[in-house]
């Protein structure tokens, strides 16, 4: 007995000891580098919780959720672990308030646009953005086109479960592919609700305001004329509501590596809302991100959208240019009512997320050589598919990663195939944002 209790005592010290060492639970939570951001802004977003245990998979998927807020230059995380448990320590890099910057786009209908801009990057302290700009053709022709804009984007907050974006366009210009003098407006607004981390719901609504020219009523660039306008008046006024869901299992939003994006919705136009024409628009949107090695992705994409029913003019699909099919310059005859984009992309990233810093005003950049090509088939109202138009092209360039413009993208290439028949014609193109977003309203 008195060899076995100083021996149980031993145990149980030691015991006691690996327990105390071993604890990852969480104590405290601290945040440093927070000046313009609230808290409560961060905060609803971590997944590791005081008095839960520490997790490092949590902490990943924490820091790619808060960089998609494009409030942060970098987020890092320091733990301390003691006995009495885990302190963990958020350590931020914000971005500025707002950027004045040269407001660039580029777009397959007007060409070059250029203005000045600016972007409230974090407003409130709440990671809502808004962007202002106006913006004027360069080329290929000065002023054809004149533009304001106002882009809101409000992330999901504590007490809204929805993130938003709204946006509000003026627009003034000949359009080059629809070939009238348009003045115009348009406004949308798109709501979106977070089941959980893979599965979202949204809905949608639009409004668009555009005069009529009556020396152009009539498009004449398809195999039958189709009417520009439908509305009474001197306006058409085309509204929209529609619903639909997306699996998103991305690591991220911003330069994601792996995962994919599969969104289908649909949206009514016109007549059943009071407006002008009449049409239902179906619209499936695959995105796949597949890492093949440290440095290599495989980025393949698959736009389709199907429009039975009466769409004015103006609201048909054109191919050509940076956004849609590269290499290939925008022609009002490569347009239809229907279409089907695919784009197969490889990436090399030379390197990512490079931190800048000049006194208190932090940001980021990377950089990834890219090839590939890009696929379109379009037709019009009463052909099938299988008599429609397909163009594609190859491409190889750079691609700058930046906040705000997520990227620039710079490519030259060449046609390849058309219908029957064997194209050579070489291009270069710039442009911004992903591809496989800008596609979806590239026009404009």
């Amino acid at each position: 007995m008195k060899i076995i209790r100083p021996l149980y005592i031993l145990i149980l010290f030691t015991l006691t000891g690996l327990t105390a060492h071993s604890s990852d639970k969480i104590i405290r939570i601290e945040h440093s580098g927070l000046k313009k951001t609230g808290k409560e802004t961060v905060e609803c977003r971590l997944e590791n919780k005081e008095g839960c245990e520490y997790s490092e998979e949590k902490w990943q998927e924490e820091r790619n959720t808060l960089i998609d807020l494009d409030i942060f230059a970098d987020v890092q995380l320091n733990v301390d672990k003691c006995e009495e448990g885990t302190t963990l320590t958020y350590c931020f890099k914000e971005l500025p308030s707002y950027i004045i910057y040269p407001a660039m786009k580029r777009t397959d209908q007007d060409g070059l646009m250029v203005g000045p801009g600016i972007t409230f990057m974090n407003i409130g302290g709440l990671g809502i953005h808004e962007e202002i700009l106006s913006r004027y053709t360069v080329v290929p022709e000065v002023m054809r086109a004149k533009e304001v804009l106002s882009y809101t984007r409000i992330p999901k907050l504590n007490k809204i479960p929805f993130t938003a974006e709204f946006t509000l366009s003026y627009f003034e210009s000949y359009n080059a592919l629809k070939k009238y003098d348009e003045n115009s407006c348009y406004s949308q607004l798109d709501l979106y609700y977070r089941f959980n981390r893979t599965f979202r719901a949204l809905a949608t609504g639009s409004a668009f305001y555009v005069k009529h020219d009556k020396e152009n009523p009539v498009f004449t660039e398809v195999s039958r004329d189709m009417e520009m306008f439908y509305g009474s008046g001197d306006w058409d006024y085309l509204p929209s509501a529609g619903a639909g869901f997306i699996i998103d299992t991305r690591e991220r939003l911003m330069n994601p590596h792996r995962g994919i994006y599969n969104e289908y919705r649909a949206t009514v136009y016109g007549d059943k809302l009071g407006g002008d024409g009449d049409f239902i628009e179906y619209i499936w949107d695959f995105r796949a991100y597949i890492p093949a090695g440290e440095k290599h992705i495989i980025h393949t994409n698959l736009l389709g959208r199907y429009r039975p029913g009466t769409i004015p003019a103006y609201e048909l699909y054109h191919v050509g240019g940076v956004n849609s099919l590269r290499v290939y310059e925008p022609d009002p005859s490569m347009c239809g009512q229907h279409e089907a984009l695919g784009t197969l992309e490889y990436r090399y990233e030379l390197f990512t997320h490079k931190q800048v810093s000049l006194w208190d005003m932090h940001g980021y950049y990377g950089l990834q050589f890219v090839a590939g090509f890009d696929n379109a088939v379009q037709w019009i109202k009463g052909d099938r598919y299988n008599k429609g138009t397909y163009y594609n092209s190859f491409y190889a360039g750079i691609h700058l990663l930046v906040p705000v413009l997520e990227r620039v993208r710079f490519e030259f290439g060449y046609s390849g195939f058309e219908n029957d028949r064997y194209v050579f014609n070489f291009g270069a193109n710039m442009g911004w944002y992903e591809k496989a977003s800008a596609q979806r309203r590239r026009v404009r």
